[in-house]
């Protein structure tokens, strides 16, 4: 499952979209602090990881 580059897409894409989603939905009822030493690093963390793995993946398959 995780050998293929485009599962990697759909989890990139799934983060960016709860990220999205969590803007205009959540963010208003989650503290500042929360938001800024949890959420969005972990957010940032998940994309790059997912993304460094994707490129990591691509590179293999040339």
């Amino acid at each position: 499952m995780f050998a293929k580059k485009r599962t990697y897409q759909i989890l990139i894409a799934i983060i960016g979209i709860a990220y999205l989603i969590y803007n205009y939905t959540l963010k208003s009822n989650v503290s500042e602090v929360t938001n800024s030493y949890i959420i969005f690093p972990v957010s940032i963390a998940l994309l790059l990881f997912f993304a460094f793995m994707y490129i990591k993946l691509d590179k293999k398959n040339e």
